[in-house]
């Protein structure tokens, strides 16, 4: 992923700062550094020696570079500090310490600003690029490469126009944009064949690979990761080697070659040791524990995630931390520990909630200062003009003293200037008409919004407090002895559907938030839509207590292309919906039909009490939530279907009901169909 040491390099041999093309041996240069009195010559034996450590001793390589970054500070030597900054970021990475490599970064670009070293900037611009897409700050990440794309445009540098494409194509990738990501790296690949740019080449052909990876095409991502691979390795591009390896274990594991997935992890892992990566080791020992457990050998597969957990805490690795909960979680339900299961679930969906908040704190900073910013820009700019004007102004002053032939010149020109004004104050007038209307809908939407919040927290007051507080009842009854048998049990089974209830309003609310901030991204695959409705009827028919009949007619080899958890949620509410509004003894349908070629109507039919036209018409109201009381009693927030709506249209669908008061309601919704190539 990082070329920085790579491009480096290449600026001290462009500069002539490198005496010749093979370096001494280690001891040569110490012996070399220790005997001359010239402090110059021993900032250059430095930066030989950190070349000579490089990846294989980072921590040696990064205290050499701090000691020639103090000695650039002594000499006053701007453009080796500049240099040196560089070095320390790029190991710093490698260690995974990124705000470290940030503060570096933004000093060596402070620097190469100074000096008007153009080369130096567009490599500064890319490297605050990678340091913020390594702190998962992918808007910053994206500004600062689109920056150093301009500028390597503007020095006709086409090795730096290859790699800053590329890193947008990278960070388009991982804000789940995997069509223009695409297009992004294969025309840097395009570049980088002009230019004989091989490492460029090894670097795009990994993460094409990756791309057919999320895309779930794996035979074709371990056609990409091999060749990749074979080029790295005879380049000996030491950062990416591991990062190949792990991908190809990847894919083997979706393959169901777990040998294969677990000869590569470990290859991997080799590598990651070798570099005093903290950040590979445990990705890769997640990575193993992730196949150990889908081959069955659960205690290994625990070992190896608890191993991951423990490196991943120790140097604050938030996202891998939670992966590892989420992993430990899957991995003690398939053991049948559910206790354990629930345990690690919860620290799992505390810490991404966590993290998640972290992560809108930063970036509202980010736009705060970004914001402050582009004001004081303003300001200066109005500043200059009215300055510009000014002097225009006494231009004219001294002209119209000097000249009075052209009175009448200027006065047909102030005519027309006053004309021009006057027709521009009637597009501003009309522009401030349209934009008050634009005000009054929207504050007519924050209304409905705001009504819509005070209801949220009505809901969440009383239907979370309302479980909990009949939970610690029967609590202090069992306390006291004052319940026999029959009487917990019916009560237990009272309270298990008010707990049910109060678990479903919950997911809907957590889903709901995640769709309101924007953080729900679609992951199409394709998927089997008879096992998905199976999985879901079964649910029902195990929790259900109004003896309704589940029909499944969905045919075999009836495949989709959707988010399988959008599309679970999806019928999951719609099913429960039909069951709340369907009598004792009544019957709930599934079905699917084609539409077209390349579209499935999904049908979700019950025989209920149906619902009239101004019933139908509140439902799927983005603004109002809007609910009625089942057929026995059952209570409802309106949320579930609104969130039924966001989904199938955010999967490029429509959804509708077709319903008649007591002769019962049919959902419909498009799905898209999986491509037959």
């Amino acid at each position: 992923m990082r070329k920085r040491l790579y491009i480096f390099f290449l600026l001290f041999a462009c500069f002539g700062l490198l005496k010749a093309q093979n370096q001494a041996k280690i001891d040569s240069l110490t012996r070399a550094y220790n005997e001359t009195q010239s402090d110059s010559l021993r900032l250059e034996i430095l930066f030989y020696l950190v070349n000579e450590y490089n990846y294989d001793d980072v921590d040696t390589a990064i205290h050499l570079a701090t000691r020639a970054r103090n000695l650039a500070v002594e000499l006053q030597d701007s453009l080796y500090l500049a240099f040196a900054d560089e070095m320390l970021a790029g190991y710093h990475t490698v260690q995974s310490n990124y705000k470290e490599a940030l503060k570096y970064d933004l000093e060596a670009l402070r620097l190469y600003k100074q000096m008007n070293y153009g080369a130096g900037v567009t490599l500064a611009l890319n490297s605050i690029g990678e340091d913020y897409y390594d702190l998962d700050l992918f808007s910053d990440a994206y500004d600062y490469y689109q920056q150093s794309l301009k500028k390597a445009q503007e020095i006709n540098d086409k090795l730096y126009i290859a790699i800053a494409t590329y890193n947008i194509g990278r960070v388009l990738k991982s804000m789940g944009q995997l069509e223009k990501a695409r297009e992004y790296i294969e025309n840097s690949m395009k570049l980088s064949s002009v230019i004989d740019d091989h490492e460029g080449l090894a670097y795009s052909g990994h993460d094409i690979g990756e791309i057919l990876i999320l895309e779930g095409h794996y035979e074709k991502a371990l056609t990409e990761l091999h060749k990749a691979l074979e080029l790295s390795t005879k380049l000996e591009t030491t950062v990416l080697i591991p990062q190949i390896l792990n991908k190809i274990a990847i894919a083997y594991e979706n393959l169901g070659e777990f040998e294969k997935s677990l000869d590569y992890h470990n290859r991997a892992l080799e590598r990651y040791e070798e570099l005093n990566n903290k950040s590979g080791i445990a990705e890769t020992q997640l990575g193993l524990g992730i196949a150990r457990m889908k081959m069955g050998e659960y205690d290994l597969a625990n070992e190896l995630l608890d191993t991951s957990l423990k490196i991943s805490k120790g140097m604050n690795n938030n996202e891998l931390i939670i992966k590892a909960y989420e992993e430990m979680s899957i991995l003690y339900e398939r053991k049948g520990e559910y206790q354990q299961s629930l345990k690690y679930y919860k620290m799992f969906k505390a810490m991404e909630d966590s993290v998640f908040s972290e992560k809108q704190k930063e970036q509202f900073a980010q736009i705060q200062i970004k914001y402050e910013t582009a004001n004081k820009d303003m300001e200066i700019a109005l500043l200059n003009q009215k300055e510009e004007q000014q002097k225009t102004q006494l231009k004219n002053e001294e002209f119209f003293r000097n000249i009075l032939v052209v009175i009448l010149a200027f006065t047909a020109v102030l005519l027309i200037t006053l004309y021009r004004s006057s027709v521009r104050r009637k597009k501003i007038n009309n522009l401030l008409v349209i934009h008050q209307k634009e005000m009054e809908e929207q504050s007519r939407e924050l209304a409905g919004l705001l009504e819509m919040k005070d209801k949220f927290f009505s809901i969440v007051s009383h239907d979370v407090r309302s479980p909990i507080h009949a939970l610690v009842g029967i609590l202090d009854m069992l306390d006291e002895g004052s319940l026999n048998q029959e009487e917990l049990r019916q009560l237990t089974k009272s309270l298990k559907v008010r707990l049910d209830n109060t678990r479903k309003l919950l997911d809907n609310l957590l889903d709901w938030a995640l769709v309101q901030m924007n953080e729900i991204t679609i992951q199409e695959e394709p998927l089997e839509l008879k096992d998905l409705v199976t999985e879901n009827l079964n649910f029902f028919r195990e929790i259900n207590d109004k003896n309704i009949e589940f029909i499944d007619l969905v045919e075999k080899d009836t495949s989709v292309l959707a988010d399988r958890n959008m599309l679970d949620l999806i019928i999951r509410n719609l099913v429960a919906n039909s069951i709340k509004f369907t009598r004792e003894g009544g019957f709930v349908e599934i079905s699917a039909e084609d539409k077209d070629n390349d579209t499935l109507i999904i049908k979700i039919r019950d025989n209920g009490i149906g619902m009239s036209e101004e019933q139908k018409s509140q439902l799927f109201n983005t603004t109002v939530l809007y609910t009625t009381k089942g057929t026995a009693n059952e209570k409802g927030t309106g949320l579930g279907l609104k969130l039924c709506k966001e989904f199938v249209e955010r999967m490029g669908g429509k959804i509708w009901v077709e319903s008649k008061e007591g002769e019962g309601s049919t959902f419909k919704f498009t799905i898209k169909k999986e491509p037959i190539f």
